[in-house]
């Protein structure tokens, strides 16, 4: 269960520059949840995403996984970027897949099946060989491989064309039911067939919370 209590982000607290991003966001998230997060830019979308993935510790409150401390460091979580290009280091795709892990080609080709990409085709493909939509599934089999427990996708599908879109959409539907995946987007086009509920932030605070379908009908009807 990933758990936030009580918690706010203020950047720069202390200073004239401070600006509060979050303010007293409570959750419960239970393993293998499955939830997209939409608001207007500006509404603490991204740094709430970068708490939940454990990459920022929040000014205010607490976040736990099963009671203990939220740690990247020890692949209790991971991110995959909107900017795919940014998160991809090595200069072929089975490098990238492995880097920074102790895993066997097994694991590699594991990863990139389940993004959907056939290892024997891609394993020695360059990274700048490859497609916008081709990157972002790399990167997120380069983060499942570390096996975590919390993913975020932060704007997976952005700017993709229709088929990279469609092949992601399947590939985010079918990941595995023990993960707790956290989509943060603006595009909730496909919103049910990625997340079974929804997370609403407006100011900082989160104003709707429920079933995907419910909650993106009520904010159509406003």
């Amino acid at each position: 269960m990933l758990v936030l209590d009580g918690v706010g982000h203020v950047y720069s607290a202390g200073t004239p520059w401070a600006h509060r991003a979050l303010h007293d966001v409570n959750l419960q998230l239970a393993d293998g949840a499955r939830v997209i997060v939409v608001g207007p830019n500006g509404s603490g979308k991204s740094t709430l995403a970068w708490i939940l993935a454990g990459l920022l510790t929040p000014s205010e409150g607490k976040i736990t996984l099963d009671d203990g401390p939220l740690s990247i460091a020890e692949s209790h979580t991971a991110m995959a970027f909107q900017h795919a290009r940014l998160q991809l280091l090595r200069p072929s795709v089975g490098e990238d897949v492995r880097f920074g892990l102790d895993i066997d080609d097994t694991a590699v080709d594991r990863a990139l099946t389940d993004v959907g990409l056939d290892p024997e085709r891609f394993r020695e493909r360059r990274i700048d060989e490859l497609s916008g939509g081709e990157q972002r599934r790399v990167a997120l089999a380069g983060v499942l491989a570390r096996d975590p427990r919390v993913l975020v996708l932060d704007e997976p599908l952005a700017g993709l064309d229709a088929p990279s879109r469609e092949a992601l959409v399947q590939v985010i539907g079918r990941l595995p039911g023990s993960l707790t995946t956290i989509v943060v987007t603006h595009d909730t086009e496909d919103a049910e067939r990625i997340a079974d509920r929804a997370l609403v932030l407006g100011g900082g605070a989160v104003t709707d919370d429920g079933p995907v379908a419910e909650v993106l009908a009520s904010r159509v009807a406003l």
